[in-house]
């Protein structure tokens, strides 16, 4: 299926649908599957990259996915193992680090039992210093995104080689076209606030957050790739320009039917397009 405002946007790369599923559709790229913890696994958007680029379709699954945050980013089962620290040592990663406590220090080393990079071990005893505090993160768990565990895949793929209907549509925009997707996002709505950009790793950004906006009466659509670790992928492989817009699939069909009349046909927005 083709997208009118993918058209009018005159976006670079095709948008792709996102859905969940109990198996990966034949010829998804997966990551090999995981036998044990690895202390360096792979980023779950080189295969998003591999989607918007190349048009080739991606699954990822418990057993494919080497990222514990991924897992949860995808709304995917727990896995059968877990990283060193567990989970408040990842959450001390996110925030000052685990040099302060005498349990992240032994996360620390036995990471390095395990062979992790130089760098690895740097930023897990230092921290990313994205929140001030670990309490301040596990304090706002709550508030996070909560869905029936997925013991399937979720998969995404170009939407103009779908025959099905996805459950969220991802676009790919750099600045001018993310504001045009913005407006487009509340043209037909009454209110202001139609757009959310949460603080979360890339991979929550276009799977666990929007599909939690699917379920709601009034679904927001939803900015990502602001997690700079992701970025640092991503441009190497699409550039450093791009934002992802993720939109529920009710929301994109009101949007794809909001092209005609809108700004869209007028002047201002061909001036920059």
């Amino acid at each position: 299926m083709e997208s009118r405002t993918a058209r009018a946007v005159k976006l670079k790369h095709p948008p792709l649908g996102l859905w969940r599923s109990a198996e990966a559709p034949p010829g998804a790229r997966q990551f090999s599957r995981r036998t044990e913890f690895r202390p360096m696994g792979a980023c779950s958007m080189t295969l998003v990259e591999m989607a918007f680029t190349r048009g080739v379709p991606c699954s990822f699954s418990t057993g494919t996915v080497h990222c514990g945050g991924a897992i949860r980013g995808f709304g995917l089962a727990r896995p059968p193992f877990e990283a060193p620290g567990g989970v408040m040592g990842n959450v001390r990663l996110v925030s000052s680090g685990n040099r302060h406590c005498e349990e992240g220090r032994a996360a620390v080393e036995e990471l390095r039992r395990l062979g992790a990079s130089a760098e690895r071990l740097e930023l897990f005893s230092e921290g990313e210093g994205f929140k001030k505090s670990p309490e301040l993160l596990s304090g706002s768990f709550g508030d996070m995104p909560r869905l029936p565990p997925n013991d399937g895949c979720v998969n995404m793929a170009p939407l103009s080689a779908m025959s099905d209907s996805p459950e969220v549509v991802v676009f790919l925009a750099d600045p001018q076209q993310l504001s045009a997707l913005t407006i487009l996002a509340g043209y037909a709505r009454s209110g202001f606030e139609h757009v959310t950009v949460p603080f979360c790793a890339a991979c929550m950004s276009i799977a666990v957050f929007p599909l939690a906006e699917c379920g709601k009466a009034s679904p927001r659509a939803v900015v990502g790739l602001t997690d700079v670790h992701a970025r640092k992928v991503m441009r190497r492989l699409v550039g450093r320009e791009y934002l992802s817009f993720s939109v529920p699939w009710e929301m994109f069909l009101e949007m794809e039917g909001s092209v005609g009349g809108s700004f869209l046909e007028r002047r201002v927005w061909a001036s920059i397009a």
